[in-house]
């Protein structure tokens, strides 16, 4: 009887243990989950600034086209061509 306690109280403690590491694992598993949660919410906002400087270089290069489809006072026009008549 004593020793079917004792085998009853090793499975018991075997069973703990099982337990107890399921509950580390799981701790573990919740700590890599806001680790990764963390590093998701960095990446989005260096998307958003990307995103922002992008944006901002559009501009700039909209603003540059314009630009140089306007003609400058140094811009040379071209004159009409009208030939000289030949006798």
């Amino acid at each position: 009887m004593r020793n079917v306690n004792l085998n009853i109280l090793k499975f018991l403690e075997s069973i703990n243990n099982f337990c107890l590491s399921l509950s580390k694992i799981g701790l573990e598993v919740s700590y890599q989950l806001s680790v990764i949660s963390y590093q998701l919410s960095v990446i989005s906002y260096q998307l958003s600034v990307i995103s922002y400087q992008l944006s901002v270089i559009s501009y700039q290069l909209s603003v540059i086209s314009s630009l140089r489809k306007l003609p400058t006072p140094h811009t040379l026009h071209p004159t009409p061509y009208f030939p000289t008549p030949h006798p």
